[in-house]
């Protein structure tokens, strides 16, 4: 399966009707049939599509609804790619580890953040650059808070991408239902190793005279368990679950090549 499609994008926007995907496809509709048709005017259009006139006059006069202004975004710098092999999918993926992992997507606009270290600072601020996005570093001087790496660009449709594949809106862990992606279920090998890679870089810990590597994680048990089975699945050795977290064995740390 893709990792967003255009209909999972649209569907993070309000739009008038229920479903923004619906009402992307009514402008696009209406788009193509004016230019078809540029003697008509709103009322006959509105007439033959069945649309509110209100709305087709709007189109007409070149009003474009956000939604439509924000998937073309998406679209036009290859963040809706079609196949998990494209590079896009393998930085997109990379940033949906990062906000499961530490990262955050506001539930206000959509705009994601990503708490980085040394370790996980190369791979985020890469997966931005080849998204056409940018990066620039905030809290970098600040005791108080964690540094963080935000998109230069676009960085509202970018967050509604990585929602639409998957990636947790909002407070983490006051999301009771938290589940992995489901692209990541089917999709290449190399996806699924970037995803725990950068994921246990971010949450791995070390802990002294212990050779088990602890992913220390408030969340759901079924959320526990799918990362488990992820991690033993792409290091195809032991991982275990605990009622605090996800426990790797010295030789998958290894593998992974961990701190």
């Amino acid at each position: 399966m893709p990792l967003a499609t255009e209909p999972a994008v649209a569907r993070t926007y309000v739009t008038p009707v229920d479903d923004a995907w619906a009402y992307v496809l009514q402008y696009r509709e209406t788009i193509d049939y004016v230019a078809a048709n540029p003697d008509k005017g709103s009322t006959a259009v509105s007439t033959t599509l069945n649309l509110p006139r209100s709305r087709v006059r709007e189109w007409m006069d070149g009003s474009v609804p956000d939604v439509v202004r924000g998937l073309n975004t998406a679209i036009e710098r290859g963040w809706v790619p079609e196949s998990l092999r494209q590079p896009a999918a393998r930085a997109l993926n990379r940033l949906v580890a990062a906000v499961f992992a530490t990262g955050s997507i506001a539930l206000e606009n959509y705009r994601p953040s990503f708490v980085v270290d040394d370790a996980t600072r190369d791979a985020v601020a890469d997966a931005l650059t080849t998204l056409g996005a940018g990066h620039r570093t905030i809290h970098t001087n600040d005791d108080r808070r964690a540094t963080e790496l935000v998109p230069r660009r676009d960085a509202a449709v970018l967050g509604r991408v990585l929602a639409a594949a998957g990636a947790p809106v909002g407070p983490k862990a006051q999301l009771e239902a938290l589940t992995l992606p489901g692209y990541l279920d089917d999709a290449p090998l190399s996806i699924q190793v970037d995803f725990v890679e950068l994921y246990v870089d971010s949450r791995g810990t070390e802990l002294d005279g212990k050779a088990t590597t602890p992913l220390l994680e408030q969340r759901n048990e079924t959320f526990r368990r799918d990362l488990a089975a992820l991690v033993s699945q792409v290091t195809d050795e032991p991982v275990s679950v605990g009622t605090n977290g996800v426990y790797l064995s010295a030789t998958a740390a290894r593998r992974l090549g961990v701190r």
